[in-house]
């Protein structure tokens, strides 16, 4: 879809793909770059991480993260000292491990936010200085490159990789339905709230690349306003910083410091009756609203990343609350935490390079 140029430098050894890509993970504050190896690699060669993928032959496929890197994005400087910073981020993962940056298979970027499929502009950000601007032929001119660079929206990466190689990979060896045949949605449950969903192992990006922008979907008609414009949108409800709010608003100058969501968790595990009151009012609009997606994609199971994720309590009860809220509730659906972490933003950026170029399906 973005960037396309070329079909991707590969070699076949004994029937195994063997590449190196480049994820990188854009976000407002911080800049990540993962060089990453997808085949099998040799004994005597060191790495960060290991992951694995599912193939359309339902062959698992290892992959390793090699060298990560990360600098500030310092918004404040401007965009073209953040498009030299990638390309400088890209050549010092490379050279980390002696792999010749023009030998690479592609690179794929992670953006916080929606990338027109026809303009490749990024239409909307958190992240400001992106907005209206081409970031992956950018970077490409600036490295001088012909392989593939190619945008896509971070939640969407989110998605890919823990279906391609995460939640995916757990829910076949559970059902024995292929990654390939899943229908998926990921969501992120942090400092915002966005999904992206995955059908058939491809992220879905729809007309204009704002598929999946579930953050903006409806929760409470005319509820409280969203910087979108708009009022009573999800992420107003479903965020950390939602959380948050809905304590903070209730506890008024009872104690000096307002406790942000992960002490909220542990005020609802001593009891406390007004966190239990706002974590129970909290789990009760998460499941009404995976129900209403459910209603709509009917997908084979959510996955859940971001910080409200890692709490336990999220998710005592949530598949049965789920199935309240849907049409057919009589088959409970799958809800996973995240398997692959804070590296899922690039390892999912990369996937999106060979996703768009039908290397492995």
């Amino acid at each position: 879809m973005y960037g396309k140029l070329q079909s991707l430098f590969f070699t076949v050894s004994d029937g195994d793909v063997l590449m190196h890509l480049i994820g990188f993970d854009i976000g407002g504050t911080k800049v990540e770059a993962m060089l990453i190896f997808i085949g099998k690699l040799k004994k005597e060669e060191s790495f960060i991480s290991s992951f694995e993928f599912q193939k359309s032959s339902g062959d698992i496929v290892p992959g390793y993260v090699l060298y990560k890197k990360r600098v500030a994005t310092e918004r404040h400087n401007g965009y073209v000292q953040l498009i030299d910073k990638m390309a400088l981020l890209a050549k010092e993962v490379c050279a980390e491990k002696n792999v010749d940056l023009h030998s690479l298979s592609g690179i794929g970027l992670s953006v916080p936010g929606p990338v027109d499929p026809k303009s490749e502009l990024v239409t909307s950000s958190n992240t400001m200085i992106l907005v209206g601007h081409n970031l992956h032929q950018d970077l490409r001119d600036k490295l001088k490159v012909t392989f593939p660079i190619i945008s896509e929206n971070d939640a969407n990466c989110f998605a890919l990789a823990e279906t391609l190689c995460g939640a995916g990979l757990d829910y076949f060896k559970k059902t024995g339905i292929p990654v390939n045949k899943q229908v998926s949605i990921g969501l992120i449950l942090g400092s915002g709230f966005g999904g992206g969903i995955v059908v058939n192992g491809k992220a879905v990006t729809g007309r204009r690349g704002g598929a999946g922008e579930v953050g903006h979907m409806t929760l409470y008609p005319g509820g409280s306003p969203c910087y979108c414009g708009r009022a009573g949108c999800a992420e107003q409800y479903l965020c950390g910083p939602a959380l948050e709010a809905a304590l903070n608003n209730r506890i008024y100058s009872q104690i000096e410091k307002r406790p942000g969501a992960a002490e909220i968790f542990e005020l609802y595990e001593a009891q406390d009756p007004i966190a239990l009151a706002v974590v129970k009012r909290y789990k009760s609009d998460l499941a009404f609203f995976l129900g209403t997606l459910t209603c709509m994609l009917d997908p084979h199971y959510f996955v859940l990343g971001g910080g409200l994720s890692l709490q336990d309590v999220i998710y005592e009860g949530l598949e049965k609350k789920i199935g309240e809220n849907t049409y057919l509730p009589e088959q409970a659906i799958s809800i996973y935490k995240h398997k692959i972490g804070d590296s899922a933003g690039a390892i999912g950026a990369a996937l999106v390079v060979l996703e768009q170029n039908n290397l492995h399906f």
